[in-house]
């Protein structure tokens, strides 16, 4: 039976517990709202390890290792766990718990020592054999997020690995394998000249990266300083295959564009008329301190102060240019000029096989459509490979690949007249807006006189992108052919032999009028 208590007592007892409510609370809140940075060394194997992934659980809050291993994270609690992770090693688990520090030793990951890897000449040998250091990472990989160059796509996924990515059309990155650049090897054939545009990332099957001396010591000096072998794929031997595999990405202009002043346009010590182009005089020796930008004067016609521009018009009473008011119209030129580039990737492969041999074919086509206008690259690759059991204790094995690089235009880089940023960005005043100069002929001298605010010194960069073109056209050739014959059990003989082989074109088109210099 149950016993009504006093009015006053529950009321005692409902403040008290609401009191409680609040003191855990603000206890709670008190230690989420604890934010705390920390540092720390990941090593692996003693030995410190830089682009190690450590992340806040549960949160996107994250860093990485720098190159000596060192990392530093401002979490939002002291009971928040980090995660540390990296290829090829154990991912591993730790509860801050109020340290400030925190030193870890990554260990390798030995689920993985039972693959079987490509080394040295072909040969497959499981990893738990090797007396050195190897790392596989899988061709699928390359192909979820595509780059024009498959090396690009390595950045990050080997251990000891270095790719310094080049911003060059047709440039290969620089790779360095433990601080030396490593032999490349296709089909177990060394790649001098190391053109890994040929490549395309649909056909390759996977990568091994062999390291030190050791592991290449098959391939004599070229090869001391590590091996990374590219093995393309084959046909399947149980069954016939049709794979169609399309991809489409966008490039954005620019991630980050530098920052310059707005506030004053074209001239020189606060003075600026445009007079013919020549950028003496009052156009200021092509300088870019000019009067301010946007000011207001009730006296003209515009509310702003007006003067002679570029694209004034002629009055046809006086011959003489008519001012315009002098605004920030060029803010944005960089963004207005530029557009979103475009990376279509799309391949076709039949493949097959039997007990005795198999075969693949493979056509794949790349479109890459640049963020300057009036550029482009297309490359194109055609791969056929097989293998067959010509007798009892004979094999063959051959794969061929011809790929075509090819564009009319592709722009430079580098500090010059060549570089759309050097023209935009360092001498084209906020007082330009780039949009008014795509009519880029004078009228009446088309094909003769770019038409730009200064004529003397730099380009009209639409005169540029339609009129300064160059081509480049590459046609590869590379394979190989192999005879493996089985002389006893464990014991085989291997012939191998190689092509790899290109012609190069090049083409400039120099319009009149073009300004071109070098810098010593």
């Amino acid at each position: 039976m149950e016993k009504n208590l006093p009015r006053p007592f529950v009321r005692k007892e409902i403040l008290r517990i609401n009191f409680l409510l609040i003191i855990f609370l603000l206890a709670g809140l008190t230690v989420w709202g604890q934010e705390q940075t920390v540092t720390g060394l990941v090593k692996g194997g003693g030995i410190p390890m830089p682009g190690v992934s450590i992340l806040e659980k549960g949160t996107t809050n994250g860093t990485a290792s720098d190159a000596e291993g060192r990392y530093t994270l401002r979490v939002s609690s002291p009971t928040s766990i980090l995660v540390f992770s990296f290829i090829g090693f154990k991912t591993n688990e730790v509860q801050v718990n109020s340290q400030t520090i925190i030193d870890i030793d990554m260990e390798e990951d030995v689920a993985a020592l039972n693959e079987v890897v490509v080394t040295a000449l072909g040969v497959q040998k499981d990893v738990k054999s090797l007396g050195y250091a190897v790392q596989k990472v899988d061709g699928q990989v390359m192909v979820k997020a595509r780059e024009p160059n498959i090396i690009n796509s390595l950045t990050g996924r080997v251990a000891g690995l270095q790719i310094q990515n080049s911003t060059d059309l047709f440039q290969n990155p620089v790779m360095l394998l433990r601080g030396a650049i490593p032999l490349i090897v296709i089909d177990g054939v060394p790649s001098v000249e190391g053109d890994f545009w040929k490549l395309n990332a649909d056909d390759i099957d996977n990568y091994s990266v062999l390291k030190g001396a050791t592991a290449s010591a098959l391939y004599g000096s070229i090869g001391r300083n590590g091996v990374i072998m590219i093995t393309t794929k084959r046909g399947n031997h149980a069954k016939t295959t049709v794979e169609v595999n399309s991809s489409t990405m966008f490039q954005p202009n620019f991630i980050r564009i530098p920052n310059v002043q707005t506030t004053y346009g074209n001239g020189n010590n606060g003075q600026y008329a445009y007079v013919d182009g020549s950028g003496s005089g009052t156009e200021g020796g092509g300088w870019i301190w000019g009067p301010k930008l946007d000011q207001r004067d009730p006296s003209t016609p515009s509310g702003y102060w007006e003067t002679t521009q570029f694209n004034s018009p002629v009055d046809p009473a006086t011959g003489k240019l008519v001012p315009l008011p002098f605004l920030s119209r060029g803010k944005d030129n960089v963004k207005n000029f530029f557009r979103t580039g475009v990376i279509s990737s799309n391949n076709i492969s039949v493949s097959g096989g039997n007990q005795n041999g198999n075969f693949r074919i493979s056509v794949s086509n790349m479109y890459q459509k640049g963020i300057v206008p009036n550029t482009q690259l297309n490359n194109t690759s055609f791969a056929v490979s097989g293998g067959y059991k010509l007798a009892k204790n004979l094999r063959a094995d051959a794969s061929l690949t011809y790929n075509r690089q090819y564009t009319d235009n592709f722009p430079e880089v580098g500090y010059g007249p060549t570089n759309y940023l050097y023209n935009l960005v360092l001498w084209t005043g906020p007082d330009i807006d780039v949009r008014d100069l795509k009519n880029h002929w004078v009228k009446g001298q088309e094909g003769i006189q770019q038409r730009n605010y200064n004529k003397s010194w730099y380009n009209n960069a639409y005169f540029q992108a339609n009129e300064y073109l160059q081509g480049y056209y590459k046609d590869n050739v590379f394979g190989q052919l192999k005879l493996d014959y089985n002389v006893l059990p464990g014991l085989n003989l291997t012939l191998r032999t190689g092509i790899n082989q290109y012609s190069l074109n090049r083409s400039w088109k120099e319009p009149k009028s073009y300004i071109a210099y070098d810098y010593v």
